[in-house]
């Protein structure tokens, strides 16, 4: 009877022992499972964000607006490039709209100015010609400052006209040839130097003498046919009343 309790006792603790043994096996089945899914994820999941460099590229003498982030190359950064254009603007031409909007409403690069703080550049004075409605007119060129307009004066300074900031052109009323005129640019710094030029005799138009030579060689050709023509008519009266085969009694 003790032999039979000691054997049972001997087979609950095998049994027992066979179970513990089973449930660790089991743990230890899962922790290798779940090692093996951690690394079988994919490496992207593991790098860090990727960093975009954005780079905006301008051309000299344009105001120049850069948004640049730097950051330690690595595998996956990507770099984006955004060329900004410069505006279409002719500091010759008069700006029927300012730069500035048309860089606020494209995009565009304006020229690059100094502040209005600075006294401004000199303007350059391209020509001084009379116009079509027989009015002498300046034309300039902007310079690249910030300016709030332009004087136009005589040379001994006896006449002064302002011009609005936006214009690059203006009449000048009574200018004479041979006298002198000046333009310069002005803001709350002061005026520029001036730039000066000339009102020389108006040329005659190249286009027009050409076709007035064109038509007097025309006329006096037409006249010179005439006369030669004329001159030939009057030797053939000449000669046909002094042909002697002709008589008033009749033929010879």
């Amino acid at each position: 009877m003790n032999f039979n309790c000691n054997f049972i006792c001997f087979r609950i603790k095998m049994l027992l022992v066979s179970q513990v043994m089973s449930l660790l096996l089991l743990l230890l089945l899962l922790c290798v499972m779940e090692l093996v899914c951690a690394t079988s994820v994919s490496p992207s999941l593991h790098q860090p964000p990727l960093t975009r460099v954005r780079i905006i590229e301008v051309e000299d003498d344009y105001d120049e607006e850069s948004s640049m982030t730097r950051a330690p190359q690595s595998p996956g950064v990507t770099t984006s490039r955004v060329i900004r254009r410069p505006c279409d603007y002719d500091p010759c031409a008069v700006q029927t709209t300012p730069c500035d909007k048309i860089s606020a409403e494209t995009g565009c690069l304006c020229p690059g100015l100094t502040g209005p703080e600075e006294r401004p550049e000199a303007p350059e004075l391209r020509e001084v010609k009379l116009d079509g409605s027989g009015e002498v007119f300046v034309h300039w060129c902007a310079p690249r400052s910030t300016i709030t307009h332009y004087e136009v004066t005589l040379k001994d300074g006896n006449k002064q006209l302002v011009f609005g900031e936006y214009l690059r052109n203006g009449a000048v009323p009574g200018l004479k040839v041979g006298e002198m005129v000046c333009v310069a640019a002005g803001n709350q710094a002061g005026l520029s130097e001036k730039s000066c030029a000339r009102y020389e005799s108006p040329q005659p138009d190249q286009a027009a003498v050409s076709a007035g030579i064109i038509a007097g060689s025309v006329a006096l050709a037409v006249v010179l046919w005439r006369q030669r023509t004329c001159r030939k008519g009057r030797m053939g009266d000449t000669e046909g009343l002094g042909n002697p085969s002709y008589t008033n009694d009749g033929a010879l």
